[in-house]
């Protein structure tokens, strides 16, 4: 697993493993051929001498004591056991980044609980804003009632000036009626400023309402965030304990591999030390021979082709010797950096069994902060269920008391308008009876110039009358007096009358004179003819002003019976504007017990939630 690799002078080409097991390695010490054994020759007797050469070369013994990487060139590059502890520094990385994960979760979860407290804080702030709007609609209503209560001193006011209208028209005096009118229209003024100032006050209510409504949504809306994100943390907290679970099952398995790795260490110094041990016997089995070698030297004479092979078996006994001490010092050092590289891998053994035992209780420790923190979030979860079905309760006792609101604005509205409508009726009947009190004043300075007028007509008419007696008179005379003229010339005197009478009593006019004297009769009669239709028509227009002062006045009095019929509806409506106030009282009433059962409701909600909210654990 860790990849530990040691060469040796045996197995330069290759790892243990790959190569095979040191005692079955070719060339290795265990299978060194003896000379007793070089060539296949059979053991000799004593009193024979081999004359053959223990090596047939020196390439031979080369290869026989180690093959082509035996030499002195080709020493093995050994690499310390870096894979382990890259491994167990990447599973340290690991844990590490999953530690820092959990804080990250733990994190959220923490601005999980402040954004849910945050809400419950905007939930109470809701409920103590649906207060404050219930003490403000009430005392809506309270200056509404005010206000109708003016309405209805002001609909008093209108009977007693209707009375005082239908008792004082024949009055001559308009200035108490004129300061009673304008009192009445001051009263209205104030009225309807009232009127104006409670509707701005409930649109107001109505403004406050909304944004309560859309508060308390938004914190509805954070509080379904905040329990996504538990649900979200919950799950990714399953995952981080699975997760260390599989790194605690993989340090396990680290471990088990250091120790398998410790194993195979130990047996790779125990082959060593069997190498060492069969090339320290074929050391000596070489001295041994050698010795013999040279004692047999000097008792026999070797021709020229012994001495040669001799001097070969003695350059490859000496290149023997040189490898042996390479290979020991080779071993030698090599057992060292072994040893070396086992203290290190102790030691870093220790080192992880100690980042073990700390992650295993860093791991404890983060399993009950994740059962504690799967605790609170089930209660958190069992909260926000309560607080949404309390939401939900207050949500929609908010929309029934926003209808009920809508409502009695609806027949405030009405009233309004009905106080509206009445007040321009009033108004108009106040118009209307100045103008009735005008028209009256005008009529009667209209007949007392009549009178006077008809009086003047009557005395002019009188001086035509006795004109037209004197023009009559003076016609009946100039008659009389033309008859008489006319039977004096046209009639001739008889004789006794001519006898008889003087010549003074004769009247002789001549043709001239009776002709000025018959059209100075017919001017007169003209004139006379003239006056009369003058005095006629004066006295035909003097009836006619009076039939026309006449009419003005019915027309008044029709006015006034209008006036009187509209105060009456007016009354009608006011009464009926009365009943819809009760109404609306009453449906207030209703509210009002509602959100007194809804304020209990809240509060024992708020001393419910204290407790908990002041036992949450602090992470």
């Amino acid at each position: 697993m860790f990849g530990f690799s040691i060469r040796t002078r045996q197995n330069v080409s290759g790892s243990p493993r790959a190569g095979g097991s040191p005692r079955t390695a070719t060339g290795s010490p265990s299978t060194v051929a003896t000379p007793r054994s070089i060539g296949g020759s059979p053991r000799t007797e004593v009193g024979e001498i081999d004359t053959r050469a223990p090596f047939q070369s020196v390439k031979a013994a080369v290869s026989l004591f180690g093959g082509e990487g035996a030499s002195p060139k080709a020493r093995p590059v050994l690499k310390k056991p870096k894979t382990a502890e890259e491994r167990v520094l990447e599973r340290e990385t690991q844990l590490h980044l999953a530690l820092k994960e959990l804080n990250k979760f733990k994190e959220q979860i923490k601005s999980a609980e402040t954004t849910k407290s945050q809400a419950v804080r905007e939930l109470e702030k809701a409920n103590r804003t649906l207060q404050e709007l219930t003490c403000k609609l009430e005392t809506a209503s309270e200056s509404k009632q005010a206000s109708i209560a003016a309405t209805e001193a002001a609909k008093n006011r209108a009977k007693q000036l209707e009375e005082a209208k239908s008792s004082n028209v024949q009055l001559v005096d308009g200035s108490s009626w004129k300061q009673d009118v304008d009192s009445e229209r001051e009263q209205y003024k104030a009225s309807a400023a009232e009127l104006i100032a409670e509707k701005q006050e409930l649109t107001n209510i109505r403004q406050d309402f909304d944004a309560a409504l859309e508060k308390k949504l938004a914190a509805f809306q954070e509080a379904a965030d905040a329990q996504h994100a538990t649900k979200v943390n919950r799950e990714r907290a399953n995952e981080l304990s699975k997760e260390i679970a599989t790194m605690c099952e993989t340090l396990n398995q680290v471990k088990f591999a250091m120790v398998q790795a410790e194993e195979e260490q130990a047996k790779s110094v125990a082959d060593k030390e069997d190498r060492l041990k069969s090339l320290t016997t074929a050391k000596e089995e070489v001295d041994q021979k050698i010795r013999l070698l040279k004692e047999e030297k000097s008792d026999l004479k070797l021709s020229g082709n012994l001495k040669g092979k001799l001097e070969e078996s003695t350059e490859a006994i000496a290149i023997i010797q040189e490898q042996l001490k390479s290979i020991r010092g080779s071993d030698l050092e090599s057992l060292r950096k072994i040893t070396l590289e086992l203290e290190d891998a102790k030691n870093a053994l220790q080192e992880v069994l100690q980042e073990e035992s700390l992650l295993r209780s860093s791991v404890d420790a983060l399993k009950l902060e994740v059962d504690e923190v799967m605790r609170d979030c089930s209660k958190y979860k069992e909260k926000a269920e309560e607080s949404e079905s309390v939401a939900k309760n207050q949500q929609g006792e908010l929309e029934r008391s926003k209808l009920e609101l809508e409502e009695a604005l609806e027949g405030e509205s009405k009233q309004e308008e009905a106080a509206a409508d009445m007040r321009l009726k009033l108004q108009e009947l106040s118009s209307e009876t100045n103008n009735a009190k005008w028209e009256a004043q005008e009529m009667k300075r209209s007949i007392e110039e009549l009178k006077r007028e008809a009086e003047t007509a009557r005395n002019v008419a009188k001086e035509t009358e006795e004109k037209l007696q004197a023009a009559l008179e003076e016609a009946e005379e100039a008659k009389a007096a033309e008859k008489l003229v006319s039977d004096k010339i046209h009639i001739p005197p008889s004789r006794d009358d001519v006898a008889n009478s003087d010549t003074r009593s004769k009247i002789k006019l001549s043709d001239e004179d009776f002709e000025s004297l018959s059209k100075k009769v017919e001017e007169f009669e003209k004139l006379a003819q003239m006056k009369v239709a003058a005095a006629m028509a004066e006295v035909e227009a003097t009836n006619a002003r009076e039939r026309e002062a006449v009419k003005r006045l019915e027309a008044s009095l029709k006015e006034m019976e209008d006036i009187k019929a509209a105060t009456e509806d007016a009354f009608k409506k006011a009464e009926m504007a009365e009943a819809a106030k009760q109404v609306v009282e009453g449906e207030l009433q209703k509210r009002r017990r509602q959100q007194e059962q809804n304020k209990e409701t809240g509060e024992t909600f708020s001393s419910q939630q204290d407790p908990e909210g002041s036992s949450h654990p602090q992470f």
